[in-house]
């Protein structure tokens, strides 16, 4: 995984990054922009992951994109391509690509998160909210942290209970699941009280300030990067704002993409999966 890529940086670089990333990607309802969105997301998840746990992936995201374009024509019978009749329903194509869209647009927006929070871990986001809103950046660092352990106790303790014979409930699944629910409440709020007896022996609220080692320096080059991305951002808004607002589904697929509309969303959609690319080619070429 190449996280060092982008530790070269301040956290708040990659952290607005992907935020106006996910957010054109998760509000450009357009078939060329989520088609690039989609695949440079695939992309990125190649680099930082590998072939494996992409298709992994896809095993489930394809029949998932499958469902919402049969599901999407039932519901929303709209349009002016019939393709068929399918006993009281009617069967439109820009129903049928609607529903393409939609459920390439889901996949892509899963993907690109997935990509940000192996990036941006619990780490950088108490770097950057650690100073000025300390309560609200350590909840949200430790409930990143503690959720994949909660999930991962949860199906400790299953296992438990499947091997201790005495302790299920054959009669009902129900009731399996409340032994389950009622072991992980105990095994929480007993964490609970050590990691507060813990946070409060290394001085956690002492003070109404709380002072820290700065890992992550704000520096000149932090401050470039970021302006570059802000401006970079901006652009693709205004040119994701053109090609959408010219774009209908409904009553007949029709727009126009401009060339200079869809470069800075482009460019912004290949510049993760391009820079992590470029890193490695940087750290090949050393000695």
């Amino acid at each position: 995984m190449d996280r060092a890529a982008f530790q070269t940086f301040h956290p708040v670089v990659p952290t607005v990054l992907f935020a106006g990333l996910i957010a054109l990607a998760m509000f450009c309802l357009e078939p060329h922009l989520v088609a690039s969105s989609l695949a440079c997301a695939l992309l990125f998840s190649l680099a930082l992951q590998g072939g494996a746990a992409v298709l992994g992936k896809l095993r489930w995201q394809l029949p998932l994109l499958v469902l919402i374009c049969i599901i999407n024509p039932l519901f929303s019978a709209r349009g002016s391509s019939l393709l068929f009749r399918l006993g009281p329903f009617l069967v439109y194509g820009e129903s049928v690509a609607y529903g393409l869209v939609m459920g390439a647009l889901l996949i892509s927006v899963l993907t690109w998160i997935e990509g940000a929070g192996l990036i941006i871990g619990h780490d950088e986001l108490l770097a950057l909210g650690g100073g000025a809103l300390p309560t609200l950046s350590l909840a949200a660092s430790m409930t990143m942290r503690l959720v994949p352990q909660l999930i991962a106790r949860a199906s400790t303790v299953r296992t438990a209970l499947l091997a201790t014979t005495s302790a299920r409930d054959p009669r009902s699944e129900k009731a399996s699941r409340v032994r389950v629910m009622d072991a992980l409440m105990s095994w929480a709020l007993e964490d609970s009280l050590e990691r507060s007896d813990a946070m409060r022996a290394r001085g956690w609220g002492a003070s109404p300030r709380r002072s820290s080692y700065d890992a992550h320096p704000f520096r000149a080059r932090d401050l470039i990067a970021l302006a570059l991305v802000s401006g970079l951002i901006t652009l693709a808004a205004f040119g994701a704002c053109d090609i959408v607002s010219g774009w209908q589904f409904y009553p007949q697929m029709a727009g126009a993409v401009r060339a200079g509309s869809f470069l800075p969303v482009g460019i912004l959609f290949a510049t993760p999966v391009a820079y992590v690319c470029l890193e490695r080619l940087r750290w090949a070429r050393q000695p």
